[in-house]
Formats: C-alpha cells, structure tokens, sequence
C-alpha cells in the first residue's frame, strides 16, 4: 500500500475512534475531561504512528534510489499529548455550538496524523544527508491549491517545507541530485545558518 493511502486509512481510523469517544459523552457514558483524554491520546498515538511511517518511507525512498540499505533517520517525537488536550477542549467547545459537530470533532482526528507525516517527511530528508530536495507526489484528491503548489513537477531543495493543508494527503518524493535551484526561505535559512557558524566561532576565539 502507498503511504498516502495507508496515511489515508490512517487518519480514517482515527476519525472513527474520536467520534465515537464523542458520541460516548454525549450519551453521558463518559464526562468531560475524560473525552478530552480519550481523543489527545488516541490521535497523538496516530501521530507517532504517521511519523514513523513517513520515517522509513524516506529511508525505503532513498535505499531505492541508492541501491543499498539506508537506516531511518530517527527523528525525535513531540510530546503531542498537552497540545492535543487543549486543542480537544477547544473542538468540544466549538462543535457544542456547531449543527455539524461530529464534522468538527473528526476534522482534528484527521488532519493532525497528516501534518505529523508531511513535517517528519520534512525533517526526515534532511537528516538523511543525501537527500537534495523533493517533489510533490499529488494525490488523487488534489485540491487546486495542491495544484498551484505542485508547480508542474518542480523540484523543491530538502530543506524548502512541503507545503500542506489541513487534511491534504499529498506527499513528497525524494530526489537525489545536485544541482537544484535554491528559494528564498532556502537562501535564508542558509545564510542564518552561516552567520551562526561565524559567531560561534567568535565567542569560542575571544
């Protein structure tokens, strides 16, 4: 299964599982701050879940391209859980006064797992070392916005973010040549990293 679509029935699944945590309080069988609990923990563990797949679909990207074994790179996990209950006491808030509140609720329940996978994709390209940028993969769903940032198949610099929505199921795919055109955030980042390294060198010489 390709990861979009195993992402796809991912961020399905977790759907269903705060849905029907939110139909239990609204039945009474739980109150509150339990329901709250009960959807941070169930999408933060769909969130390290998106993480590590989107981990070794670079690796298995890059061990592809490269003919041999690559390990994952082993980028670190947030701790998703005191975010998440804030944004679950919001949502409930919010879909209290909403006529669609089981569409507000599974909004966060799929959009969060999509995002952990687009920004540890992100990281995970970088951290491999051989990765030199990345084009957009889009999916079959692909929004006009989707479009617009696909550029016609433009190739982007590892270090440039991939560009995401909520509930956007678009991913990248890595490339490994030389020789791709810098962005201005690229430049940027470049040049921070460049007066860092002078400045570090300062303090460590005085």
């Amino acid at each position: 299964m390709a990861l979009t679509d195993t992402l796809k029935a991912l961020a399905s699944d977790t759907e269903q599982v705060v849905i029907a945590a939110y139909r239990s309080y609204l039945e009474g069988l739980i109150d509150r701050d339990d329901t709250v609990a009960l959807i941070a923990q169930a999408i933060a563990e769909a969130n390290g879940r998106a993480r590590s797949l989107a981990d070794m679909a670079v690796a298995a990207q890059v061990m592809i391209e490269l003919q041999e074994p690559v390990p994952v790179s082993g980028v670190e996990y947030p701790n998703d859980v005191p975010r998440l209950q804030k944004a679950a006491d919001t949502v409930l808030t919010v879909a209290e006064g909403s006529e669609v509140p089981e569409a507000i609720i599974g909004r966060l329940a799929r959009s969060e797992p999509l995002e952990a996978a687009a920004s540890t994709y992100s990281d995970a390209m970088v951290r491999s070392g051989v990765t030199k940028g990345w084009v957009r993969q889009k999916s079959a769903s692909a929004c006009q916005l989707c479009e617009w940032w696909w550029r016609s198949g433009r190739v982007w610099p590892a270090e440039h973010p991939f560009q995401h929505h909520k509930g956007c199921t678009c991913t990248p795919k890595v490339v490994l040549k030389k020789g791709i055109k810098e962005t201005g955030y690229t430049r940027r980042l470049r040049n921070e990293q460049a007066m860092e390294a002078i400045n570090n060198y300062a303090r460590r010489n005085r």
